[in-house]
């Protein structure tokens, strides 16, 4: 058997890494070999962290042979896992171009078009993929997505059932109809898809991310908060940020209307708007918190989770027993740990669990600021206590903190500062 043989052999078994190796030794022979290349970005794709790698590769083929739309077609689909949507997008263009008719240049449309939040297009393209060809499994799956992610509830559970209809053993499929269960608020039947998707395949990302989201979503806590997920994603990023702005400004004319009506009614209004922006930000480490307190779920985990869940969870729970403590002992220091601790949740929730080298930067430095200024306003006040007036420090170290935590509010809708960049 040849080495490219060979090669194909494992691509097909699903041995990337050993296809890749004798994909590479195939090219140290003939550099020059466009399918060779092509074939080899198809294993990389398909690799964590080896998107770039596929993008390089899939250069090399169309640089051999431009005139080829599958090539450009598995460019596109590696610049939309790249998150370089638009460029995705252009590259499905000339794709479609070369060959408008066949499936695989139809989907590379539809995927770049999702990779750009536009779902509607992305329906419509993975309609046409489906005309083309009705077998096309990728753009099944991304019909579904698309359905889900605009809110036809219908549509989307009949194409569920299609997809599971036509391939049980498919791990996508599953993935898709799990994610269609939690759309429905029925976490068990979530659960089942999710674990059905794994044991078809055990290296699924997207089925473990889907398993976890299906044990925080016992929480009714949670689901609120899937609800507000679901319904955010089905705009794109611009609109995404005119929906918040325009609550926020609703908010500042109410305020200032009921202020001069009634000053109670106001003050209401601020604690309800503070605790939707805190649940908003909190709701993943908590859900994370909660999963760590079932000795099965915690299983499923991440490093990155768990430490969410602690930091966010664990300080919620420290910080509501200072408060609690502080209130029945009059120990004032307490307090101001109290609050620091739950403060601090919200830049933490976005410190850790974070795919951006940047955003953990970020949000860990300022997360970092606040554990120090809680921890140094209740050294200044117990080495103090009780005295009846606040140390000149405390009232700046505490604005400070509490001005860093609402600015992770809005940071936290930079997409820069919560997305990494696959290498």
């Amino acid at each position: 058997m040849s080495e490219l043989a060979h090669g194909l052999l494992l691509q097909d078994q699903g041995r990337l890494e050993e296809a890749e190796s004798c994909f590479y030794r195939v090219l140290t022979h003939e550099p020059e070999n466009d399918f060779v290349y092509g074939r080899l970005a198809l294993c990389q794709l398909s690799q964590s962290g080896k998107k770039k790698r596929a993008l390089e590769s899939i250069d090399q083929a169309i640089r051999l042979r431009s005139d080829d739309a599958f090539y450009h077609a598995v460019r596109s689909l590696v610049l939309s896992d790249l998150r370089r949507g638009q460029e995705a997008l252009e590259t499905a263009e000339r794709a479609v171009a070369l060959n408008p008719e066949d499936g695989l240049t139809l989907s590379s449309m539809a995927n770049a078009y999702c990779a750009l939040d536009r779902w509607k297009e992305g329906e419509e393209w993975s309609r046409k993929a489906l005309a083309m060809d009705p077998g096309n499994g990728m753009a099944a799956n991304l019909l579904v997505h698309t359905l889900r992610l605009q809110g036809k509830s219908d549509e989307n559970a009949a194409a569920v059932e299609q997809l599971l209809a036509e391939d049980p053993e498919d791990s996508f499929a599953h993935v898709n109809a799990g994610w269609a269960a939690l759309h429905q608020s029925d976490p068990k039947k979530a659960e089942t898809h999710f674990r059905e998707a794994l044991r078809l395949d055990s290296e699924s990302e997207m089925a473990r991310e889907g398993l976890l989201e299906s044990f925080r979503a016992r929480s009714w806590f949670y689901r609120l908060y899937l609800s507000y997920s679901f319904f955010m994603q089905r705009f794109t990023g611009k609109n995404q940020w005119a929906i918040i702005v325009g609550i926020y400004l609703v908010y500042q004319v109410m305020l200032r209307v009921l202020k001069n009506v009634n000053p109670i009614v106001s003050a209401v209004l601020v604690a309800v708007w503070l605790g939707i922006v805190m649940w908003v930000w909190l709701a993943p480490g908590v859900g994370n918190f909660l999963i760590l307190l079932d000795r099965h779920a915690r299983l499923a985990l991440r490093a990155s989770e768990r430490w969410q869940g602690i930091a966010v969870g664990g300080a919620l729970v420290l910080g509501g027993i200072s408060l609690i403590g502080s209130l029945a002992s009059s120990y004032d220091p307490a307090l101001y740990l109290g609050i620091g601790l739950v403060i601090s949740t919200v830049p933490a929730s976005l410190a850790f669990n974070n795919d951006s080298v940047r955003g953990r930067v970020v949000f860990g430095a300022i997360t970092g600021f606040v554990y120090v200024a809680a921890l140094s306003v209740f050294g200044i006040e117990a080495a103090r206590y009780p005295a009846e007036e606040l140390h000149s420090l405390t009232a700046p170290i505490g604005i400070a903190a509490l001005i860093g935590a609402i600015l992770c509010t809005w940071l936290g809708n930079v997409r820069s500062l919560r997305q990494g960049i696959e290498e």
